[in-house]
């Protein structure tokens, strides 16, 4: 059965690698669409040029704006299911046809696990903060997961029909997972291997865990939950 199947990319100075990622992309998807995220180098014009949607922020929000800003775009667009992946070429899109097979198994919501293949090569801080927050999903909220960090996904429609982003940095990934979890979907995972290049990361250690801790903790409360429906 044929689905339509969109890609999401959210970037920001990702003008080295994005026509490649959209080329790679664009063979597994009907569309792929580039949310740029305030970048200055290019970034959304040569990913237009490369035939990607193309979605811009003025200013630089945070990858929990771009994936808001893309997934109500996908929703508009009646996709079926969704996939997103960094623009810098850690996620290779030939794996995205692995994703669209979990799907059609009957999961509404798929992450990619980096700790399947190749997690010995992950950044030490990437791997703590890893760590913690995988560990603390897997214990406090239940999400049958290895790496809750990992933006390599594919997304039914339905789950983001209900679920709303809230955080707009990278602490959106886990918010995600927590309120897919508790509005019952399905949620399972596939290995990735990952290529950890010469690219400077956009995740700031102290920052990003502290925010990753603070988003675990407030949504230890039931009433945390935010939905469509009650936008």
């Amino acid at each position: 059965m044929f689905m339509k199947v969109c890609c999401i990319i959210p970037a920001y100075q990702e003008s080295r690698a994005i026509t490649e990622v959209v080329k790679l992309s664009k063979k597994y998807c009907s569309c792929v669409i580039v949310v740029d995220d305030g970048s200055t180098d290019g970034t959304g014009q040569i990913a237009k040029d490369s035939g990607a949607i193309v979605l811009r922020h003025s200013r630089n929000l945070g990858k929990g704006a771009a994936l808001r800003t893309g997934f109500n775009h996908a929703v508009a667009m009646q996709c079926e299911i969704v996939i997103t992946l960094d623009g810098d070429l850690q996620h290779n899109p030939q794996s995205i046809p692995r994703f669209i097979e979990k799907i059609h198994q009957g999961y509404d919501v798929v992450v990619g696990s980096r700790y399947a293949t190749q997690s010995e090569k992950m950044p030490f801080m990437r791997k703590l903060s890893n760590l913690i927050t995988t560990q603390a999903l897997r214990i406090f909220f239940k999400v049958p997961i290895t790496d809750s960090q990992s933006g390599y996904r594919a997304f039914r429609k339905q789950v983001l029909e209900e679920i709303y982003v809230r955080d707009d940095g990278f602490a959106a990934e886990t918010e995600i997972l927590i309120d897919a979890k508790r509005a019952g979907f399905e949620i399972s995972e596939v290995p990735i291997a990952t290529n950890y290049g010469d690219e400077e990361s956009k995740i700031r250690a102290r920052r990003d865990i502290a925010r990753w801790l603070l988003t675990l903790s407030k949504n230890l409360l039931p009433h945390s939950r935010f939905v469509r429906q009650s936008e």
